[in-house]
């Protein structure tokens, strides 16, 4: 079975649109993560912050044991989170935050070792205050950093992601077009068939005269001076012209657009004496019905019937019946 590659593709890239938007999902989900860890990380700067007012200021042993395991725990945390994986590896000041947070461990351990001394506290106490009040600053700044291009990042990756779909839209509408134009059977702007179809009906209905012995015959109709039809201001004289050459023929007839300044029909069991009887009857409708007082339309018609020991194509013949045959002019002003 032959595969429809033309649906196969189209489905394809509505695939990947649906693949885009997760995709800008999980950079965002990414971003509140970081921004979660973050949040805990000033929240556990704060906790220490507090903690150490009151380790410095409680007498009670089991209470301030309590309170160091506690910091520890918390620094500890932020140490993880935070200094081995900063918020932005690429902030000016990365290398700041490492010796600020040192400088506090190093007065947080002076601070342990007062207390157990109980020698120099209230100076320990301060000293470790100030050091956890620089790092608390250096660690929003980062942030703050952080955000900003986070969210600058996440502008233009939603953005991005936008005009991406809006891309793959716009293929798809494109392509599907394009198919359509492929593989329709009809000419869009008169409403016959087109050439493609012509093709098909005119070998299947040779075949069948030469086998049958039927006659079978074509006539063609061409538009001399089609460039000035084809102008905007003339596009509704080219469906006139095109529905009174439709309306002309039989059901059983096949009318077709061949070409942009060229129209036929198949007739089949028409002799060449009834198809030569049907172009002079053509040219009067033509004469009696079509009515412009601005536009002259030079036509030429040609006709040929199929015989089993033609030489060449039945659409040739009727272009060299065609190029013997005087010109007719419809419409102008009188």
């Amino acid at each position: 079975m032959k595969k429809d590659w033309s649906a196969i593709r189209i489905t394809l890239l509505l695939y990947l649109i649906v693949v885009v938007v997760p995709l800008n999902y999980y950079f965002t989900k990414k971003y509140f993560e970081g921004m979660r860890n973050d949040a805990a990380t000033l929240n556990n700067l704060v906790f220490i912050s507090g903690a150490l007012s009151t380790l410095s200021n409680t007498e009670d042993l089991n209470e301030r044991n309590t309170l160091i395991s506690k910091i520890d725990s918390s620094l500890e945390t932020v140490e993880q989170k935070f200094i081995n994986f900063p918020p932005n590896r690429e902030y000016v000041n990365l290398f700041l935050a490492d010796d600020v947070f040192n400088l506090f461990k190093q007065s947080y351990a002076e601070l342990k070792e007062s207390l157990k001394n109980a020698k120099e506290i209230k100076i320990s106490a301060d000293k470790t205050s100030i050091e956890i009040n620089a790092f608390s600053t250096t660690a929003q700044e980062m942030m703050s950093y952080k955000i900003e291009m986070a969210l600058d990042n996440l502008y233009i990756s939603i953005a991005f992601t936008m005009l991406l779909i809006i891309v793959l839209i716009f293929i798809v509408r494109t392509y599907i077009r394009l198919q359509f134009f492929k593989h329709t059977i009809y000419d869009y702007e008169t409403g016959l068939y087109n050439k493609k179809y012509f093709d098909s009906v005119l070998k299947k209905s040779q075949l069948l005269a030469v086998r049958e012995g039927k006659p079978l015959s074509l006539l063609i109709l061409f538009i001399a001076n089609y460039n000035e039809l084809s102008e905007s201001s003339n596009k509704k004289e080219l469906e006139k012209l095109a529905t009174i050459f439709g309306h002309f023929f039989r059901h059983s007839d096949t009318v077709c657009r061949i070409e942009k300044d060229c129209f036929a029909s198949i007739t089949p069991d028409a002799s060449l004496a009834n198809i030569e009887k049907l172009s002079d009857k053509l040219q009067q409708e033509f004469k009696s019905k079509f009515s412009s007082d601005t536009l002259k339309i030079n036509l030429c018609i040609g006709v040929a019937t199929c015989t089993e020991n033609s030489s060449i194509s039945l659409l040739e013949e009727a272009r060299k019946s065609m190029q013997n045959c005087s010109v007719i002019k419809i419409g102008g002003a009188s």
